[in-house]
C-alpha cells in the first residue's frame, strides 16, 4: 500500500546552506532546534511540521512529518549529536517507535481519502535499509519495538482485530494473537520474570501480556473480572434456574460496563420470572413465588428503556394485579394496571391488553 522511498543515505547534512557538492542534494531540511515539541523544516520544497520520538536511551530520535504533503510523510533518524542519519518517506505516518539501536518502526495508514481497510508496518534499520514492509487488509495505528531492535509489533482494527509480532532479524512474522475485546490496542514490550512480553493496553492501562508464542502470561484485574463474568454467563446457560440466578447475580455485581450490566439484568429478570412461574405451578401463592416475581420486576425496571424491559414490567404487574384482585385489594390492583398504562404512554409502546383496559375501566 505504502509509498516508501529513501531520501538520502547515512550521514546526511542538516545545513541547508552547505556548499559541499560531494553530498547529494537533500530532500529534507530542518530549520528549527531539535529539542522543541514541534520541529519545522522543508521536505521536497514544502513546509513540514515534525513530531519527535526518542529512543529509550536517548541516543537516537526519529522525526516524522505530521502534516499532509504531496510527496508523502518524511521519517528522519537523528543521532544524539543532532546529525541526520538517514530519511525515508511513507504515505502517511500515524505512529513511530525507535529502538536503542536506531531501528525505526512506523505505521503507514495510507492516503487520507482512501476508504479501503489497509495499513503497512515498516521497520527500517539504522543504515536506512528496509527490514520489514508488511501490508494488512485492516487499519493499523499503533506500533512498538524492543529496545534492542530485535522485535516489532502492531495491531489491527476491525474486522481483523489481532496483534502481530515480527522478528526483525529474520524479517518474519512470528506471532499473531486475536484481540476480540480490543480494537487496534497500543502495545509496549517489557519483561516478566526476565522473559520478553508484549503488553496490550486498554486505553491508558495495561490489559494483557503475551509472550512471543502468543500465550497470555499476565492479565489485569479488569481482564480477570471479564473472564470470570464470561465463565459465569456460560455456566448459567447450563444450570437450573436457582443456580443460574446465583451465577448471573455474581456476574451482575462484577461488571461495571453499563450495557453489559443491562444485558445481565435482562437475563436475571427472565430467570426470576421463569422460576416464579415454576413455584406458582407447584406451590401456589407462596412467599417464594412473590419474592421472585418482585425481583423479576426490579431487574426489568433496570432495562425499562428497552422494549424487553417494558414488556417484562407489564407482565409482572399484570400478574401482581391479578393476585391483589383475588385478594380483594382493588385499589392496589388498579394502581398496578395504571402503571402499565403510564409506561405505555411514556414510551409509546403497546403494553395494555384489552382485558387490562376493561379492568381499569371497571375499577376506576
Amino acid at each position: 500500500m505504502g509509498l516508501f522511498s529513501r531520501l538520502f543515505g547515512s550521514g546526511g547534512n542538516t545545513d541547508s546552506g552547505s556548499k559541499d557538492t560531494s553530498e547529494p542534494e537533500l530532500d529534507i531540511v530542518i530549520d528549527s532546534p531539535l529539542d522543541k515539541e514541534f520541529i519545522h523544516g522543508e521536505f521536497r520544497g514544502e513546509r513540514v511540521t515534525f513530531s519527535s520520538v526518542p529512543s529509550p536511551n536517548g541516543e537516537w530520535s526519529c522525526l516524522y512529518g505530521r502534516t499532509g504533503m504531496n510527496g508523502g510523510a518524511p521519517i528522519v533518524l537523528v543521532k544524539g549529536d543532532g546529525k541526520l542519519q538517514h530519511a525515508f518517506a511513507v504515505t502517511r505516518a500515524e505512529n513511530v517507535a525507535v529502538a536503542n539501536t536506531g531501528h525505526i518502526a512506523v505505521t503507514d495508514i495510507g492516503e487520507a481519502d482512501n476508504q479501503d481497510l489497509a495499513g503497512t508496518l515498516h521497520v527500517v534499520a539504522p543504515d536506512g535499509q528496509p527490514s520489514i514492509e508488511h501490508e494488512f487488509d485492516a487499519n493499523i495505528w499503533e506500533c512498538s519495538i524492543t529496545e534492542d531492535g530485535r522485535y516489532a509489533s502492531t495491531a489491527t482494527h476491525n474486522p481483523d482485530r489481532s496483534v502481530y509480532i515480527f522478528d526483525i532479524a529474520s524479517e518474519e512474522l512470528i506471532t499473531e494473537f486475536e484481540t476480540p475485546n480490543l480494537n487496534g490496542p497500543p502495545q509496549e514490550f517489557g519483561e516478566i520474570d526476565g522473559e520478553l512480553v508484549l503488553y496490550l493496553f486498554d486505553g491508558d492501562e495495561r490489559y494483557r501480556a503475551i509472550d512471543l508464542n502468543g500465550n497470555t502470561v499476565w492479565k489485569s484485574q479488569k481482564l480477570e473480572n471479564q473472564d470470570r463474568i464470561d465463565g459465569l454467563l456460560a455456566s448459567s446457560e447450563r444450570a437450573d434456574l436457582e443456580e443460574s440466578i446465583e451465577l448471573l447475580a455474581e456476574a451482575y455485581e462484577l461488571t461495571d460496563d453499563e450495557n453489559r450490566k443491562k444485558s445481565i439484568a435482562n437475563k436475571l429478570a427472565d430467570a426470576h420470572w421463569k422460576l416464579s412461574k415454576e413455584i406458582h405451578k407447584e406451590e401456589g401463592d407462596t412467599d417464594a413465588w412473590w419474592s421472585h416475581l418482585s425481583q423479576a420486576k426490579q431487574y426489568y425496571y433496570e432495562i425499562v428503556s428497552w422494549y424487553d424491559g417494558r414488556k417484562g414490567v407489564a407482565k409482572v404487574e399484570r400478574k401482581q394485579a391479578k393476585y391483589h384482585l383475588k385478594d380483594g385489594d382493588e385499589e392496589t390492583a388498579l394502581q398496578l394496571l395504571q402503571n402499565i398504562a403510564e409506561l405505555e404512554e411514556e414510551y409509546d409502546a403497546q403494553l395494555l391488553t384489552d382485558a387490562d383496559k376493561d379492568k381499569i375501566e371497571n375499577l376506576s
